[in-house]
């Protein structure tokens, strides 16, 4: 059987998703590589919404090396900035804060954090496309975030939604749900 030119693009194209897929998760597994690993799995899908094909170990692996700097420091201040989030949660719970206080507290550490979940949204797709300063990188994504909120949550829902799936189903489905 001959592949037509229109079943082999989507042949590379599959083949190239599920192997920068299995390349994330391989690296992952080892912690320390994962923020360059996600910032290389962007870099490959990037091109892909725009029906354009990408070099899988050109593009996975040179955007590992090109940016991964700037892919641990996002990760850094996710942590630091989602672990006082997390801290501020777990402080406003306690018996002693009057309920308007802690009401008040809780909506806007709520809004922090979805902030910085949002922001991340447009973080990592700028960081792959753009070759921007850092502090450029963070303030074009959460002035996108903060301008098309709408279609930010929608986005994060879609993301989301695959996620939540893989955690109700039973593990085999789950595994084929997720990939």
């Amino acid at each position: 059987m001959r592949l037509n030119t229109e079943q082999a693009t989507w042949v590379d194209r599959t083949g190239t998703f599920i192997l920068a897929n299995v390349f994330w998760v391989l690296l992952s597994v080892l912690v320390l590589p994962l923020p360059a690993a996600t910032a290389g799995l962007f870099k490959v899908l990037a091109p892909f919404p725009r029906g354009e094909n990408s070099a899988l170990f050109r593009d996975f692996f040179g955007a590992m090396r090109q940016h991964w700097l700037k892919s641990t420091l996002i990760v850094l201040i996710d942590v630091l900035i989602g672990g006082l989030v997390l801290a501020n949660f777990l402080i406003v719970d306690q018996p002693d804060f009057p309920p308007p206080v802690a009401w008040a507290a809780r909506s806007v550490t709520l809004f922090v954090g979805l902030v910085l979940v949002l922001t991340n949204l447009y973080l990592w797709p700028l960081l792959v496309q753009f070759d921007l300063p850092f502090r450029q990188l963070w303030r074009t994504a959460f002035q996108l975030a903060l301008a098309h909120p709408w279609w930010s949550l929608v986005v994060l829902a879609l993301t989301a939604l695959p996620l939540g799936a893989a955690t109700i189903l039973p593990s085999f489905l789950s595994l084929l749900f997720t990939f």
